[in-house]
């Protein structure tokens, strides 16, 4: 009965023809559940070793459902082996492995049915379905392969272009500071030899300064003098605060009612003054007693005792280029503080220099950081045809229920929540890090905020094919590590053609 159970189970494994739509093609014989590649180890009427070598066994005990290999190599159409496995053929679709338990267990696993021959379950053969939605979709991935090794061409001529005329730049900038250090070394040795006829300069200034003080000192003197002899009417030698209320001007709140008591205020408090108390008060009156007194023209005399406060010839403007400076300087007022950093690099490839009117140390500041932008820039990997450029001075925002996550390809990661809070680092800008085949594959991003009782946070980002340059996906698989998945036509290859009649046939 053994006997005729194996002979019908090998019969029934051994297919000689099928026919797929347009493709015909003449199976290879093997028994069932050998892929094409270990045919020529399953040759009829030789006898089979086990794959392991654990043994070698006569030919008709393949597939007769009773496990003889210790790696189940010997039933690989039957379920009798714990560990074998069934190859679905799977003509028209992709041929793939499962596990020999499910062999006949009323369940399709395989879409051209062939892991349930014998159960009686009600299978339909589903294999040129997938297939032409597998094919569908592979001809859409292509097509976006396609448009985004397009724009990559675009992204690799415009980075080149731009590094050009950025090394041209930088040529010249170097060239410029070095004539500006060469005329800073002149001007230090001009300072170095006129430096004694200034101080002796400085010295006489000061003494003419000290005295014009003096002299000013004087007048101010003379003008409080006078002030309390107009305002002591009665001559008694104090100033009171009836005889204050005749200068309204001097009515604390202005509103044309100057009463005692406000005049008492004026004069700290009290009903009177003498000389030594008015030079308390002086200070606070002057300027509104002075504005509304009548100013009588001083004699010859007075011009004489109070020259005119010139500054001698010797300190006028030697150098007709100062005035220059002096409106260079209210110019840099008026173009303002200056722009911060990330604004003068940000996309280094793609955008002009800052066109900003040069102006005296402004101006200097301004060259010598674009300068320090450009070297830092050019110095940066950027792949091998300069495709990743664009991303430069570049951030890419991703939200989630939770948090906003920003991506500044070259500078850092970052996380937010999304209904406010402090921003998180997640890592800075380390090096690429993908395999040895495309190591511009996957950027590392390392240094970031501190875990608590954990390490430093760090994110590693996969870039793959898109036309897009977009944020896809943030996960964290570990503590404080982070998985971010980042589309790019930068990394986008030249599609291959797709066969019109490629199929995943294996018989």
């Amino acid at each position: 009965m053994k006997c005729i159970l194996v002979s019908i189970a090998m019969a029934s494994s051994y297919l000689l023809v099928m026919f797929l739509g347009a493709v015909t093609a003449v199976e290879v014989l093997r028994p069932r559940g050998v892929p094409l590649s270990k045919r020529q180890f399953y040759e009829e009427n030789r006898p089979f070793t086990c794959l392991d070598g654990s043994g070698t066994i006569a030919f008709d005990r393949v597939n007769d459902d009773y496990c003889d290999c210790k790696d189940g190599s010997d039933e690989p159409g039957t379920a009798a082996c714990p560990n074998g496995s069934f190859h679905c053929t799977n003509a028209g679709f992709r041929p793939g492995f499962i596990p020999s338990s499910r062999i006949n267990d009323g369940i399709c696993d395989c879409c051209d049915t062939t892991d349930e021959y014998n159960s009686g379950a009600t299978c339909q053969n589903t294999c040129r379905e997938l297939g032409r939605k597998e094919k569908e979709s592979l001809q859409m991935l292509a097509e976006v392969a396609k448009e985004g090794f397009l724009l990559k061409q675009q992204l690799i001529h415009e980075a080149k272009r731009g590094l050009d005329e950025k090394q041209v730049v930088t040529e010249l900038q170097l060239s410029k500071r070095a004539s500006e250090d060469a005329v800073e070394a002149l001007r230090l040795v001009k300072e170095a030899a006129e430096k004694p006829e200034k101080e002796a300069k400085d010295r006489h200034l000061k003494a003419w300064e000290e005295q014009q003080a003096v002299i000013r000192a004087e007048k101010d003197n003379t003008k409080m003098a006078e002030a309390f002899l107009r305002l002591d009417v009665d001559a008694d030698g104090l100033v009171s605060a009836v005889e204050l209320q005749a200068h309204t001007e001097l009515d604390p709140d202005a509103d044309g009612m100057f009463t005692e008591e406000e005049a008492q205020g004026v004069l700290g408090g009290v009903e009177t003054v003498d000389t030594a108390a008015f030079e308390t008060i002086w200070s606070s009156i002057k300027e509104k007693y002075l504005s509304e007194v009548t100013v009588w023209p001083a004699s010859d005399h007075d011009s004489e005792q109070y020259p005119d406060e010139e500054v001698p010839e010797e300190y006028e403007d030697e150098d007709p280029d100062d005035e220059d400076d002096e409106d260079q300087d209210e110019e840099d007022d008026k173009v303002g503080r200056p722009p911060p950093l990330s604004l003068l690099f940000s996309s280094f490839f793609f955008n002009p220099l800052p066109k900003v009117k040069p102006s005296g140390l402004y101006s200097q500041w301004l060259t010598r950081s674009v300068l320090m932008g450009l070297e830092k820039e050019i110095s940066l990997d950027f792949g091998p045809s300069f495709e990743f450029a664009y991303l430069y001075g570049q951030c890419y925002d991703l939200t989630t229920s939770e948090y906003i996550y920003r991506l500044c390809p070259f500078n850092r990661v970052s996380q937010k929540p999304k209904f406010g809070g402090s921003e998180t680092n997640l890592g800075s800008w380390g090096s690429w890090s993908g395999s040895e085949e495309n190591v511009y594959s996957q950027k590392k991003y390392d240094h970031g905020t501190g875990c608590w009782q954990g390490p430093n946070r760090s994110t590693t980002v996969k870039l793959t094919c898109g036309k897009e340059t977009v944020v896809m996906s943030v996960s964290e698989p570990s503590r404080c590590e982070y998985l971010m998945e980042f589309t790019t036509p930068a990394v986008c290859q030249e599609p291959p053609s797709l066969d019109a009649n490629h199929d995943h046939t294996e018989l």
